[in-house]
């Protein structure tokens, strides 16, 4: 009975983890309910027109930008631990769909790219189920952990602001209204564009160029508006009320942006019968269909081979994306996620999304940080995001046709443009100028090779890097009578083993024609480590030395490495367990 009872209970227990609705459902009350609705509100107000812009970043039709946007709402509800993270398009998964599904279907055809990037989501999301069940989410984030030690910030600065620039580059055709098909690698596209600047649609420039100023300036207004409450303080309840509405209009601007464009271009497109005579270049959104249809994706071995290794590179960059979000507001707002159950819901969300024409989605850094900013409880706001996606989907499909294409390029430039971070070259410049080369490597190495192959071979160059400067140990040498004494700062492992006794011999024979060198001081008191080849060189190279009437010791060495020292057994070797405080002292304990 008792053994029953235990496993009930542990049945229980999984039950609830993987369900977290059900812990915050049980304290669920009207206040969580009225703050939920109005972050779910305000996230969609800025997921509706992102999805669309985010599209075009993926070089698909504009509606799998609204079909990538609701599915991943409602299944984080239920399966979800973050209550902050919002689930949807992303800026680099967008990217890197558009990387993955380039060799799909017909250059410059939409439509025949779909298929592709529907059958990447649904193999994103089946690779992290299957991790998640096989709890296996120690695999993502250890590999991730592991891989992140080896990338300083100069290299994910320099990746971050060439993946930003790619973005822009490529939205310059919406931005300028060239209706030509333009290539998608950075240098043909910038071939491409001066090719067709001679396209270029005037009043299709001067509306980006009056979108992204007006982008601009309500997030500028947000941080002036923030500041001018808080020197107010305390508020009047009207003055709350009005600084509020402030507030939601300036975190709304693409929403605020795109609803007076579009009333602007259903204006000028109620002046002219004939399309071809539009001032302005619209984009084509209109779909029979109000809603998606369920249907499986389509899977042979040609989309799968199309895809190719990006059926591994999607699930991870989407998994670490949406765990360091998840993790980051954890401890912002002191709560605990798991990671494994994060993997479960975002695994659950890219398979069930698939079957509605979905690309591959993540946790997205702004639109959380917008949720958590509106006061969200509970994962219950992600239902009402994504009710809100649906009805647009359902009832403003016809005014999506009368949005300019340029303002679509606007939000992505305003969106994206805050990635390039041209203070930390200078800072580092400042602090170590050296540090500037990896990240100009990082920088062009994405720019030019694309973010599939700029991550790769960046992590590579810094791998190098540091065997590089492991195979060159921090060491000075310091000649003192008879004797050389070699003073180490730092460990001494296998790729630096022959390059330090290659510098000791050299100064030991170089001295041997001025003074004769009795003895080798090797001076360890900061070496924190020494491995077994280094040793098995030591050993051999005291031999030598010895033959040669020259003695080497040991000194001040900690207890690791005299333990490593000690199971080798050097005969020749004298070890001496601390050092004095200067080299006359050093040299009576080597005597």
């Amino acid at each position: 009975m008792y053994i029953v009872q235990v496993w009930v209970r542990d049945y229980k227990f999984f039950i609830v983890d993987r369900l977290p609705f059900i812990k915050w459902l049980r304290r669920y009350t009207p206040k969580c309910f009225i703050s939920d609705l109005i972050a779910g509100l305000t996230v969609a107000l800025m997921l509706v027109p992102q999805a669309l812009a985010y599209a075009t970043i993926a070089g698909l039709p504009l509606r799998y930008g609204l079909y990538s946007s609701f599915m991943g709402c409602f299944v984080y509800t239920f399966f979800g631990t973050s209550k902050d993270v919002s689930l949807g398009p992303t800026a680099i998964l967008s990217l890197l769909t558009l990387t993955l599904i380039d060799g799909c279907g017909t250059p410059g055809d939409k439509e025949s790219h779909a298929p592709c990037a529907v059958a990447l989501t649904l193999f994103s999301g089946l690779v992290q189920l299957v991790c998640a069940v096989l709890n296996l989410e120690a695999l993502f984030c250890g590999f991730a952990g592991w891989l992140v030690d080896f990338i300083p910030v100069p290299v994910i600065s320099g990746f971050t602001s060439a993946a930003a620039i790619t973005v822009i580059i490529g939205q310059f055709k919406n931005l300028l209204g060239i209706d030509v098909y333009i290539r998608h690698d950075l240098y043909l596209a910038i071939y491409d564009l001066f090719k067709n600047i001679g396209r270029t649609h005037p009043w299709d420039l001067l509306f980006g160029l009056l979108s992204i100023g007006m982008l601009v300036f309500l997030k500028l207004f947000k941080t002036h508006n923030l500041k001018l409450e808080q020197s107010l303080e305390p508020l009047y309840w009207a003055q709350k009320v009005a600084f509020k509405f402030l507030w939601l209009l300036c975190t709304a601007h693409n929403a605020v942006v795109v609803i007076f464009a579009a009333l602007i271009g259903a204006s000028i497109k109620s002046q002219f019968l004939d399309a071809k005579e539009l001032p302005l270049t619209f984009v084509q959104y209109r779909e029979d269909k109000a809603l998606p249809e369920l249907a499986a994706p389509q899977i042979n071995a040609t989309i799968v081979q199309d895809i190719g290794w990006g059926i591994l590179v999607a699930p991870f960059i989407g998994f670490i994306e949406s765990i360091a979000i998840a993790k980051f507001f954890a401890q912002q707002h002191n709560y605990i996620i798991n990671p494994t159950q994060e993997l479960l819901a975002l695994g659950l969300s890219n398979v069930l999304s698939s079957f509605f024409g979905s690309f591959p989605i993540a946790g997205s850094f702004a639109r959380t940080s917008v949720n958590a900013q509106s006061g969200v409880r509970t994962p219950a706001g992600g239902i009402v995001t994504g009710a809100v996606v649906l009805l647009a989907i359902a009832l403003l499909n016809p005014w999506f046709d009368n949005i300019p294409q340029p303002v679509l390029g606007a939000l992505v430039i305003v969106a994206v443009a805050p990635l390039i971070d041209v203070k930390m070259v200078w800072t580092i410049w400042k602090v170590k100028g050296i540090d500037d080369l990896s990240l100009l490597l990082s920088f062009l190495l994405t720019l030019f090779l694309g973010i599939t192959w700029g991550v790769p071979v960046t992590c590579l160059f810094c791998i190098a890097l540091l065997l590089y400067r492991h195979a060159k140990p921090r060491h000075k040498f310091t000649n003192f009578r008879e004797r050389i004494i070699v003073t180490f700062n730092g460990g001494w492992t296998y790729p630096g083993a022959e390059y330090v006794w290659q510098r000791i011999e050299e100064n030991v024979f170089a001295d041997q024609q001025k003074e004769p060198v009795k003895n080798v001081v090797l001076d360890c008191a900061d070496m924190p480590e020494i491995d077994f080849t280094v040793v098995q060189i030591l050993k051999d190279h005291c031999d030598k030395l010895e033959r040669k009437g020259i003695n080497i010791s040991v000194v001040g060495a900690q207890p690791q490495v005299i333990q490593v020292l000690e199971k080798v057994k050097i005969p020749n070797l004298q070890l001496i367990e601390s050092q004095q405080a200067g080299p006359e002292e050093t040299d009576q304990a080597a005597l």
